[in-house]
């Protein structure tokens, strides 16, 4: 190449910075664009997912909301498909929903069976299962001359193991609504070993007799003359009284030194059920006797029309007193019937009894003492099936003692759930007709006027000393679902949950203790937070309210209300006002997390028998899968118990202690499927994968940025560079605007020699 052919400097002057100028824009124009870019990115990753949250969140809707729509999801190859095909085809399918709600356990388990005869292990479950564990005293005869009790658990014959119910409940008057669901229950139990039912059911216990317990606590005062009033008009008969014997037994006494004229004959023509005396008033006599007794404002009472005064009818009850242990007594060593104990074993405040009477699952035993207050068969109705006609019966009857202001803790209307709303789903806001639980402090809640008028309506409001001013309202989770997690955009779930407890009859609060993975189907996983109930839920749902001892009188003479539970250690609770007044006592298994004062007042150091509750055994816990808040399982535990009614003023039994004897403890248990856990499974790598984009545009985003921070520092060198040259010029020219012209003229020539000899 020669010399005409190399490069050259661009000829126009000025060319050299316009390049650069050019070069500059480019950069910015760049900068600019990966700006924009990243931002771009940044927002499309946003608002995808958001709008692929709110796609999930609706797909998640159809399967854990009720509403009473149809949809399209019902669609199949015939009109019926939706309510008799397989659930996992019509998940969605509101009118299936609709049904599936209405059914029992036990239904939906055969409709499994038949839509998948093949794979039942995974897709179908039997349903809730109720694991009893009974309670047996082994020395009453102690008991009723004050010593501890001492108790063994007692389960099934052939291994000591839980005895298991399956319990079923069918809803009926079901109304689903916009929100929520209207329904009635009823439950039936089925044993699960029918092979060994006699052996298992039909073992016999030594327990307290919740027929006498009941009886007392429905008497003037809580004081046992029922026993003398029913034994007592029996003996009267079984011992051939005459006058004579009578009349010395009421003499002997020495309470009255005046006595009228056959006042012997008055006294069985009162109290004698002969048919030609009393009969079938005898009893009832007797009652009003000893009620009058019992009252210091009485002076006198009537004996066959006659009037007698007060220590005259103080011998009188004392008499029937006497004839009822001479009764009592009489039996020896043969058992007392129906109680199956002798008089020395305390027959009658204890009973002998078959596991399955106990429980309700059978018929119950015979108490003749409650029997004649309250003519039925005594059991604790733990175990008992009822009929939709029984429960509609019960609705009606609690309904109209509700309009009349009685206290009826039975059924008084319908239940209500959040059944299509995300926030509070699974929720009651009404249990079997009550807005508000009022059944723990009636007198309180519902007072009525001076004329015994109804003042208070059913549903309030309620005066201000109800609940000590705060009543208590209907809320808590059914046990199927909580609130969940995708209910907003809010990071997290709730580090408490409330589950309603239909024995107390209340919320009770569960903390979150752990996070755990449970195994789903094909090897997946499903992440779950796991609830316990702990003593601070245990001491939330304690109704307690002027607790303090100086209320304690004011209580007893009617001043004032006092909560419930305030006689009750932290983690028991008083079942009595909802069971008519029979002193049932609500705790954990063994009575685990209840807290004394000290460790003698502690029920556990007050029976033998009773083991120290470490463990999961004992504790309460359920399982909630976050997202769709659907409770994958559950864990419920309750001991009942009952505390002996003791008095100064009783008649019979009156060396026992006021201990508190437990009854039996009951583990509900109800878990999801493999089916179920693999679709939650699913739904939570579904949410999961939403992230995946927006990851990928936010990277993109983040990258554009870089790449403009990178240009923006070739930016920044460039003009610093050309900023230092531009000083560099204008020093330069300042400085040859300083030099002399002689010098300059030198320093040009010798600028001009050097170039020569360049």
């Amino acid at each position: 190449m020669d010399d005409d052919d190399e490069l050259k400097p661009l000829s126009w002057p000025g060319a050299q910075r316009v390049i650069q100028r050019n070069a500059t824009l480019l950069k910015a124009v760049v900068l600019v664009a990966l700006v924009c870019i990243s931002i771009v990115l940044s927002t499309s990753g946003i608002y995808l997912r958001s709008w692929e949250l709110q796609f999930k969140i609706q797909e998640l809707k159809d399967y854990i909301l009720i509403s009473n729509q149809p949809d399209s999801a019902c669609n199949g190859n015939t009109d019926q498909e939706w309510s008799l095909g397989t659930i996992e085809q019509f998940r969605g399918c509101e009118a299936r929903q609709r049904e599936d709600f209405t059914r029992s356990d036990k239904e939906m388990y055969d409709r499994c069976i038949a839509t998948h005869p093949y794979e039942r292990k995974k897709f179908c479950q039997r349903g809730k299962e109720v694991r009893f564990y009974m309670f047996n005293i082994t020395n009453p005869q102690d008991v009723v001359e004050g010593l501890t009790p001492r108790i063994i658990e007692v389960g099934r014959k052939i291994d000591g193991g839980p005895l298991i119910f399956y319990e079923d409940c069918k809803t009926f008057d079901t109304e689903f609504r916009a929100r929520e669901v209207d329904f009635s229950e009823y439950c039936y139990y089925t044993y699960k070993f029918p092979s060994t039912e006699g052996a298992d059911l039909g073992q016999e216990i030594i327990t307290v007799n919740a027929g006498l317990m009941e009886a007392v606590g429905n008497s003037y005062g809580k004081a046992d003359y029922i026993i003398p009033v029913v034994w007592g008009t029996e003996g009267i008969e079984k011992m051939n009284a005459t006058t004579t014997t009578v009349e010395e037994y009421m003499r002997g006494q020495l309470l009255s030194f005046s006595w009228p004229n056959n006042f012997g004959a008055d006294f069985l023509k009162e109290f004698s059920p002969d048919l030609a005396n009393a009969w079938v008033k005898a009893k009832d006599n007797a009652k009003v006797l000893f009620e009058m007794v019992l009252d210091p404002q009485q002076t006198h009472c009537r004996i066959n029309t006659k009037q007698y005064d007060r220590n005259q009818c103080i011998s009188m009850a004392n008499t029937l007193v006497i004839y009822s242990k001479l009764y009592y007594e009489s039996f020896q060593t043969y058992n007392v019937p129906p109680y199956g104990l002798t008089y020395k074993q305390g027959a009658g405040l204890f009973v002998k009894a078959k596991i399955g009477d106990l429980l309700g699952y059978y018929s119950g035993h015979d108490d003749p003492i409650s029997a004649y207050l309250f003519p039925k068969k005594v059991t604790w109705n733990a175990a008992r099936s009822k009929t939709q006609v029984e429960v509609t019966a019960a609705m009606r009857a609690g309904y109209a003692d509700s309009q009349n202001g009685i206290l009826n803790p039975g059924p008084v209307g319908r239940s209500t759930l959040i059944s299509n709303t995300i926030e509070d789903l699974g929720s009651y806001t009404k249990y079997t007709g009550r807005s508000y639980i009022t059944e723990f402090d009636w007198q309180g809640c519902r007072p009525k006027g001076p004329d015994g008028s109804v003042v208070v309506p059913a549903d309030g409001p309620y005066p201000p000393q109800c609940n000590g001013g705060d009543p208590l309202k209907v809320k808590g989770s059914r046990g199927h679902f909580v609130k969940p997690k995708v209910w907003s955009l809010q990071p997290g779930v709730e580090d408490s949950i409330e589950i309603f407890s239909k024995t107390l009859m209340r919320p009770v609060v569960y903390k979150s203790v752990e996070d755990v993975e449970l195994p789903a189907d094909s090897g997946d996983v499903v992440s779950v937070k796991r609830y316990e109930l702990h003593e601070h839920g245990l001491k939330q749902a304690r109704i307690a309210f002027n607790c303090e001892s100086v209320y304690q009188s004011m209580a007893s003479s009617g001043v004032l209300n006092r909560g419930s539970d305030c006689d009750e250690l932290e983690g028991m609770f008083d079942l009595s006002a909802a069971n008519n007044f029979i002193p049932f006592v609500w705790s954990l298994p063994h009575f685990y997390l209840v807290q004394a004062p000290d460790s003698t007042q502690h029920p556990r150091n007050n029976l033998v028998g009773l083991v120290t509750p470490t463990g999961p055994r004992y504790r309460n816990m359920v399982t909630v899968e976050q997202e769709s808040g659907r409770i994958v399982e559950s864990m419920m535990k309750e001991q009942i118990s009952i505390r002996l009614y003791t008095d100064s003023r009783n008649y019979f039994f009156t060396k026992h202690k006021p201990v508190v004897i437990p009854l039996y403890w009951v583990h509900d248990t109800k878990n999801a499927t493999a089916a179920e856990l693999q679709l939650l499974s699913t739904i939570q790598n579904t949410f999961r994968g939403l992230n995946a984009g927006f990851i990928a545009c936010v990277v993109c985003g983040g990258i554009s940025l870089m790449a403009a921070l990178f240009v923006g520092m070739l930016l920044y060198r460039d003009n610093s560079l050309q900023t230092v040259d531009e000083k560099r010029k204008k020093i330069q020219a300042e400085l040859a605007a300083a030099i002399p012209p002689d010098e300059k003229e030198e320093r040009d020539d010798e600028v001009d020699e050097n170039a020569d000899l360049m």
